[in-house]
This record gives C-alpha cells, sequence and structure tokens, in this order.
C-alpha cells in the first residue's frame, strides 16, 4: 500500500522542519514554503496568498492531509504590517482551506494562544470564547472562523510558546543575552507552556492517525502544549541554571517593555481533550527543555570544551531528579 500523502505548508521555518521529518516516516510529506531554507528533499515553492499557486500544488500532488503551519509570526511587526499579516495568515490559509475543501483533503490548522485575552485565573478550554488582544491573533481567528464554517474535516491545533532548531526562540535570545550580559530582566506576569516543536510535531503525528481513518468524527480544536506552566521570568532561570551560564535574572511587568503587541497574562491551555483522544499527554515543559538543551549544545559545539561542560551539567541535573523520582 502507498503511503498517503501530507503538504506542510511553510516547511522552513521552526515548525515546518520539525513536521517534515516526523511525518515523513509515516507518510510521503511535500513541503512547501517561499525557499527551501531546511534542505528538505521533497520541496515544492509555492508563495500561498497566491491562490492559482495553491491550486497547481494542490493538483500535483492531490495530498490526503495539508497541515498548515507557515504564518507571519511576529507578534509586534503584525500591528504595523496589517495588511502583510492579514494577507498570510487569514488570506494564505482561506486559499489553502478552500482548495484542500474542494480535493477532500483533511485540512490541519496550526493556530495560537494568542486568540485568547488571558484574563482567565484557570487554564483556557478549546470551547472557551475567544478575545485576542493583537492583530496577530485576529488574524488567526479570521482563519480559524473560515475553517470551522467551511470544511468538515479539519482540526485546528492550539499551541503555545514553541521554541526549536531552525528559528528564532526564547531560549537562544537568553543565551545571546547571557553572554553581553551580568543581567538580565524578563517579564513574570505572563504565563504560559514552553512546547518543544518535536514533542508537538509528533503529536500532530498521533492525532493524525485518529483523523486519516475518521476525521469527521474527532474534527475541531485541540490544545497541544508540553505540560505544565510557569512565567517567562521562571523559564528564563531555567535555561540560565540548566546551561550553567552565570548570568542574573530579574522580573520585570510586562507594561516595562512598552512593546507594540499586547500579550495575554495568561496563556496556559488545557491539554484534557487531546490527552483523552490519544491516551499519551506530552512530557512536562522542564523535561522537553533539558532535552533541548542537551541537543542545543551538541549542535552547536562538538569539540567545544565549555559546550561539553554544559552537557554534562546537564545530564548530572537529568540524573539527579529521575533518582530522586
Amino acid at each position: 500500500m502507498s503511503k498517503q500523502k501530507v503538504i506542510v505548508t511553510g516547511s522552513s521555518g521552526m515548525l515546518g522542519r520539525a513536521l517534515c521529518g516526523v511525518l515523513d516516516k509515516d507518510y510521503q510529506v511535500f513541503g512547501i514554503d517561499l525557499e527551501n531554507r531546511s534542505g528538505f528533499k521533497k520541496f515544492v515553492k509555492c508563495d500561498i496568498t497566491k491562490r492559482n499557486e495553491v491550486r497547481k500544488v494542490f493538483s500535483a500532488h492531490h495530498p490526503d492531509v495539508v497541515v498548515h503551519a507557515a504564518a507571519f509570526t511576529d507578534v509586534d511587526a503584525c500591528e504595523s504590517r496589517r495588511k502583510k499579516a492579514k494577507l498570510i495568515n487569514t488570506g494564505g490559509t482561506i486559499n489553502l482551506a478552500r482548495i484542500a475543501g474542494k480535493m477532500g483533503s483533511i485540512f490541519v490548522f496550526l493556530s495560537t494562544d494568542y486568540v485568547f485575552d488571558g484574563r482567565k485565573k484557570r487554564p483556557y478550554l478549546e470551547s472557551d470564547k475567544p478575545r485576542p488582544l493583537n492583530f496577530y491573533g485576529r488574524t488567526k481567528l479570521l482563519a480559524e472562523n473560515f475553517i470551522r464554517r467551511n470544511l468538515d474535516k479539519y482540526f485546528i491545533i492550539r499551541t503555545t510558546w514553541l521554541y526549536g532548531k531552525g528559528g528564532k526562540n526564547f531560549i537562544n535570545t537568553v543565551i545571546k543575552l547571557s553572554r553581553d550580559r551580568r543581567m538580565i530582566k524578563i517579564v513574570d506576569d505572563q504565563k504560559g507552556a514552553p512546547t518543544n516543536v518535536m514533542d508537538l510535531a509528533e503529536s500532530i503525528g498521533r492525532l493524525l492517525e485518529k483523523a486519516v481513518a475518521r476525521p469527521q468524527q474527532y474534527k475541531g480544536i485541540y490544545n497541544i502544549t508540553n505540560s505544565g506552566s510557569c512565567s517567562w521570568y521562571s523559564m528564563a532561570k531555567e535555561i540560565v541554571k540548566k546551561m550553567n551560564l552565570g548570568v542574573k535574572t530579574e522580573p520585570i511587568k510586562s507594561k516595562e517593555l512598552k512593546r507594540p503587541a499586547k500579550r495575554p497574562l495568561n496563556s496556559v491551555l488545557n491539554n484534557n481533550k487531546f490527552k483523552r483522544l490519544v491516551k499519551k499527554p506530552m512530557r512536562n515543559w522542564k523535561d522537553a527543555l533539558s532535552a533541548y538543551l542537551i541537543e542545543l549544545c551538541a549542535a552547536n559545539g562538538k569539540n567545544s570544551g565549555k559546550h561539553k561542560r554544559n552537557i554534562d551539567h546537564l545530564n548530572a541535573i537529568t540524573k539527579a531528579k529521575v533518582n530522586k523520582g
């Protein structure tokens, strides 16, 4: 039996790379993007904002599943570049969804915690009413609404605080700042669940195992993040500790940063719906972070004594935690 075909959009991005790598084990995956920065072998150039290009790619490959990870994710830039943000995040999604729907493809859309205002004191459920604080969140919510109203076979994945290889993320920022400063200031009033893109990609793979067989039965919105939660400040302290960076951290409030886009103070998402479906919860964010940091050190300095010491330090912490129980 031939493998089912999957198109992954944004294949050169942080999450897209992870998705292509994970899903290519069980499916025939084609990655589409404006350029192939990841080096994925089955790459097809495509601008998702141009419907004719999308139609040509879909007609050539006839995907059983479309996993849409491409987006304009610079939240602050979305405030000043609203036309571009809406063109990509909403318009591009509508192009893909329309053509996927006509072809009978399952459509998986990567959305965000930023569809919520963060005012609730508990983790957000899939059924909670969205109230985005920023334009990025609004563009993603508009895309969500189109999908729900027009497709029969869809999965909307809301996730939060992503990090991984091949993209800008909070971890790299903390490490970079620690090289030049004795003290780094981090917000402590925003709470979320740091999520490893490899864990997310594998979870989407488990979701597809269910979805491909009975997509209309399981369709809907799913929150998928690593378990547990923390503030950006707590995450920074964990990175500094595990990487043995030797820099001090100071907590500050979000309003002190004066950023163009407002952020929700509570971005924690309730994962119970996804857990019930796949019967396998995602690991705790601290464990996922440790695994990523070990990989990062190994990749960035195979012959570096400093990176070797960091890996030894991380392994020691991890073993101590396991032995403690």
